[in-house]
């Protein structure tokens, strides 16, 4: 009977095979990238962020104004904005919509909303819609001097400059620029309204973990956001899209079309399944024709036991093999002890019995040649026992 056909997998099967788990693989990779991007974002936080104690946060003037009595609320979104400020009397309002999640009417509304509003590095749509005679004026750094007579300057002589600065494009005598100059901008723009004063300011590194120890800062932060008992400190998030109209819902962002679409296609891939799919029937048992010949179990062990270097288990497998067949030719039971069948031999062939024992039991191979040298002895005992029982 001829060998059976073994047919080796191609590359292609093998990758069917492996398809979900590299499917399964790199959608845990995508999940465990985008947590982490999201974790790292919460840890992080926005910057002039009042729980953030990276450099770009504000937590610790938020610390020292609650140390100074000032009750300190930070707020997510316009209306939480509006409860906090209902509930308080004279109150500062900073606002940081660094992001642009404000469209010009809600903050037009929110400029208006407490006695003094700061509005921190405003953007142009912001401008236009609080303050038309301001404009942006480019980044600065280095350090500012007050050029202004004001309350929130009279502490704080020079401030540090950036990320942004302002400039006044029309002459109005209720605009004031503070730290800076016509030509280059301001770091501090001051408005003061019937009800309401009214704070742009660009220099907000001096509010920062990373600068309120540098110049004047620090004495310039406390006067400008501790003005009053309360301080809500607004930075708009997601929340004020919705309230806004701007997150819209995938129904309403898809066109009329695509449901529909979406069903025909579910529909017609069904009906191709159903068609062209492979259909199961019961299970039905075959006895296959197998034979597998007892050298190629010998060969493939060999080869096995050389690739590994497994010598002692080489030599034990050798050695049960002629334990076996000198209990045989001794006439010994298959159930008898190797002490037993190691005297027996060492009966009939006057050899010494630890010398038998070393060979059968004891005796290690630390290369080839030795296991070889012992493959030879054992061969050689099986052939004076076999002598012995049958003298020629």
């Amino acid at each position: 009977m001829s060998a059976p056909t073994v047919v080796t997998p191609r590359i292609r099967t093998t990758l069917k095979r492996a398809l979900f788990w590299i499917i399964a693989a790199l959608f845990l990779l995508s999940v465990a990238i985008v947590s982490l991007n999201l974790v790292g974002t919460a840890v992080e936080g926005p910057p002039l962020d009042p729980t953030s104690p990276n450099e770009s946060g504000t937590l610790a003037l938020a610390e020292v104004l609650r140390e100074q009595g000032v009750d300190v609320v930070v707020t997510a979104s316009l209306n939480e904005t509006r409860d906090a400020l209902a509930v308080s009397g004279d109150s500062t309002l900073f606002i940081s919509d660094l992001d642009g999640y404000l469209t010009d009417e809600q903050t037009a509304e929110a400029s208006g909303l407490a006695r003094t509003v700061v509005l921190a590095e405003p953007g142009i749509a912001a401008l236009l819609a609080v303050a038309p005679e301001v404009a942006n004026a480019g980044s600065r750094v280095g350090t500012l001097t007050a050029e202004c007579s004001s309350p929130l300057t009279s502490k704080a002589p020079t401030i540090s400059a950036g990320p942004s600065s302002l400039r006044i494009i029309e002459k109005n005598a209720a605009a004031v620029g503070c730290y800076g100059d016509d030509d280059l901008g301001y770091g501090l723009i001051i408005i003061d309204r019937d009800n309401t004063q009214l704070v742009l300011l660009g220099a907000t590194n001096a509010l920062t973990n990373g600068g309120i120890t540098t110049a004047d800062n620090a004495a310039f932060a406390l006067r400008l956001l501790g003005q009053h008992d309360t301080l809500v400190w607004y930075i708009p998030s997601f929340a004020d899209l919705s309230d806004n109209g701007g997150i819209k819902s995938y129904d309403e962002l898809a066109p009329d079309w695509v449901l529909p679409v979406v069903w025909l296609a579910a529909l017609t891939l069904l009906t191709a399944a159903l068609w062209q799919g492979r259909r199961f029937g019961p299970l039905v048992i075959e006895k296959l024709p197998v034979t597998v010949r007892s050298s190629e179990t010998m060969h493939g062990r060999a080869r096995l036991y050389e690739k590994t270097a497994a010598r002692l288990h080489t030599l034990d497998a050798l050695r049960i093999g002629s334990i076996r067949r000198l209990a045989a030719l001794c006439g010994l039971a298959s159930t008898a002890s190797v002490d037993d069948i190691i005297n027996r031999v060492a009966t009939l062939t006057n050899q010494p019995v630890a010398q038998l024992r070393s060979l059968l039991v004891d005796i290690a191979p630390t290369t080839d040649k030795d296991l070889i040298e012992l493959s030879d002895e054992l061969l050689t005992l099986e052939h004076r026992v076999e002598s012995a029982i049958r003298p020629t």
